[in-house]
């Protein structure tokens, strides 16, 4: 025979029970409490799982890739009026080399590599650890690298004064997105800035010693590429630069290798506050 059990119920109650049920009872109970316990567990860890996700900022991930843009300029209306046509500079600019209708940009984290379709061709690259542009070029001038301080603005080093920065109240549509931008002001002129805050989006924390061309403070506020740029210089010219392709890809890190570099005094003959010329040693 089996064993009976008594469940006392209260008030002088009892309920006799099969032992072996009882048992069966209680290893129910039991696995219904562990089940409990992992289910709050697998619950907690997915609630911290959301929860960071929710706090890490979405530039958390920033872009990787190259980005093409095309450019064109207009001349300023006193520039026309001293008999300055698009034609004649465009022609001089092709003459001299300096002419360039298409840009190329690779960013990879805080480092960028800029290649236009100059004749001879032209690149800079911006590197990150010095805070540093390296401007070289092929042909005869292929043993030089001007080098620019990406710490310094210019206009501040002149007048003590930094560039103004805001955000329009306004949007503009570029290539059938509604775009945002940003205004960089100085006293010689202004950069326009245009963006798309949900592409393109990077940590401005990358760049944010990269005091050249408002280019830190841009990126403070649109935590993303630019999808166009206007740069106005008063009573000269307008140069626009449109984003036409989007390349995601893996950079390749020799693409922001810099060659060894030499001062040479005889190239700096004149100063500028934020650059120094230098020789590439082979």
């Amino acid at each position: 025979m089996e064993s009976q059990s008594f469940v006392v119920l209260g008030k002088g109650r009892t309920f006799c029970v099969n032992a072996r049920v009882t048992c069966h009872y209680l290893e129910i109970v039991q696995i219904q409490t562990l089940v409990i316990k992992q289910t709050t567990i697998i619950m907690k860890k997915t609630l911290m799982t959301i929860i960071i996700l929710w706090t890490v900022p979405v530039y958390g991930q920033s872009f990787e890739g190259t980005l093409s843009y095309i450019s064109d300029f207009e001349l300023a209306e006193n520039m026309k009026k001293m008999g300055m046509t698009k034609e004649m500079l465009h022609d001089k600019m092709k003459q001299d080399g300096s002419y360039s209708d298409t840009i190329k940009i690779s960013y990879k984290q805080g480092n960028y590599y800029i290649l236009t379709n100059n004749n001879p061709k032209s690149w800079s690259i911006y590197k990150a650890e010095t805070n540093k542009i390296y401007t070289m070029q092929d042909g005869d001038a292929a043993d030089i690298c001007t080098v620019t301080d990406a710490s310094i603005d210019l206009q501040f080093t002149m007048t003590s004064k930094m560039p103004t920065i805001e955000k329009l109240d306004t949007t503009v549509i570029v290539g059938g997105v509604s775009c945002s931008i940003v205004r960089v002001k100085w006293k010689s002129g202004t950069y326009d800035y245009y963006y798309d805050p949900t592409k393109l989006t990077v940590d401005p924390a990358l760049f944010s010693k990269h005091v050249y061309d408002g280019w830190a403070d841009f990126l403070k506020i649109s935590k993303a590429l630019p999808v166009k740029i206007v740069k106005t210089t008063k009573g000269m010219m307008t140069v626009t630069m449109t984003l036409v392709t989007t390349k995601t890809e893996v950079i390749d890190e020799k693409l922001f290798s810099i060659p060894k570099l030499v001062p040479d005094k005889d190239l700096n003959l004149i100063k500028i506050a934020n650059r120094e010329v230098m020789r590439v040693k082979k």
